[in-house]
């Protein structure tokens, strides 16, 4: 026979189980919310490493400008050149030139000192964007414009100035591809969890309230869109 401990325990009230599968869900919450909170540390840190691997491959760019190619060479000679026509004819003249002679270290160290600077400042931006917590979409798609703009621009310094790129696997690609997954997963799963709507779904959803039959320009008497 059972005793009346035993059987309060078994009967419990509507309440009593209420209290339990609220405590239950509570607890799903909060591990929920701490293993996003794990995740987003472990993507912050990786995306730390790839911001520095892009540091580091466009340090290296500038160095190697710094050095100048055989076609600055080239252009050096030409405009070199040039001026020594330029000069006789002007002495023949007897005329002025105030054009400053080819100066090739200068020219080299200036270029690749601008390039320094221009890095610098950009890669003060870069992990920043990451720093919010939860992240949202924003925080998200502005990481990555910044980093793929740096490798973009990186690349085509390196073109514009006829330079071979010799730090292609530096800085991989396709550890940005994975990563921006993961991170989007994370994005998702947090919306998720407090219920928010994604900015592109709210602006869709904002484009079809016209559908509901509302005129609205009804109240709207300007000459201006009535014409």
């Amino acid at each position: 026979m059972l005793d009346s401990h035993q059987v309060a325990q078994e009967i419990k009230s509507p309440d009593s189980r209420l209290h339990e599968t609220k405590s239950n869900d509570e607890s799903k919450d909060e591990i929920q919310v701490q293993r996003l909170q794990e995740d987003r540390v472990q993507l912050f840190k990786e995306a730390g490493m790839m911001t520095k691997a892009l540091y580091r491959s466009c340090l290296r760019s500038v160095n190697l400008i710094r050095d100048g190619n055989q076609h600055d060479f080239a252009d050096f000679e030409a405009r070199e050149e040039e001026q020594k026509t330029d000069r006789l004819q002007k002495s023949i003249s007897a005329s002025f030139s105030f054009e400053p002679p080819v100066d090739r270290d200068n020219e080299l160290s200036s270029r690749a000192l601008y390039y320094l600077a221009y890095t610098k400042e950009s890669f003060h931006q870069e992990v920043d964007c990451l720093v919010a917590e939860p992240w949202r979409e924003d925080n998200l798609k502005r990481f990555l414009y910044l980093i793929k703009q740096g490798e973009r621009k990186r690349k085509w310094v390196l073109e514009d100035y006829k330079f071979d790129d010799p730090h292609t696997n530096k800085w991989e690609e396709v550890k940005l591809e994975v990563w921006e997954a993961k991170a989007w997963k994370l994005i998702r799963e947090t919306y998720d969890s407090n219920g928010w709507v994604y900015q592109d779904d709210f602006a869709n959803n904002d484009e079809d309230y016209q559908d509901e039959g509302i005129d609205w320009d009804e109240d709207d008497d300007s000459d201006e869109i009535k014409q």
